[in-house]
């Protein structure tokens, strides 16, 4: 008992679930399970990750407690690493998005054009009444 409480294994805990539901976001995101669900499709995808989550946690004690702290010492690395490529990946996505959003909108604004000198024909201009 006392192994699960080493700071390999506590690292473990955290970085599992963490990781998991990063995965599960992307695997929830890949089905398109929120597709057809209006507002509600971020929190169906969302669950997906919690889920998984979930699931990773209570497996984390069961793998904490099974394997040595040399190997789960490694695996925290393992995680870390795929931990910080997910959130690489989500940010250069994101950034994509962004770029593609500030093209569309470069598209839809009209051209500045130059202002040409008004022609007053008949009317009183501001020289006349000096």
């Amino acid at each position: 008992m006392s192994k699960l409480l080493k700071p390999a294994s506590i690292a473990f805990f955290l970085l599992m679930p963490l990781t998991f539901l990063v995965v599960g976001l992307f695997l929830g995101g890949m089905i398109e399970s929120g597709k057809d669900h209006g507002l509600a499709g971020g929190a169906v995808v969302l669950g997906w990750g919690i889920l998984l989550g979930g699931i990773a946690f209570l497996a984390s004690l069961f793998i904490a407690y099974y394997l040595p702290v040399k190997t789960l010492s490694k695996a925290n690395w393992i995680l870390l690493i795929l931990f910080l490529a997910a959130c690489g990946y989500i940010y250069l996505e994101a950034q994509r998005k962004l770029e593609m959003q500030q093209e569309k909108e470069r598209q839809f604004q009209p051209v500045p054009s130059k202002p040409t000198a008004l022609r007053f024909q008949g009317y009183a201009t501001l020289e006349s009444f000096q």
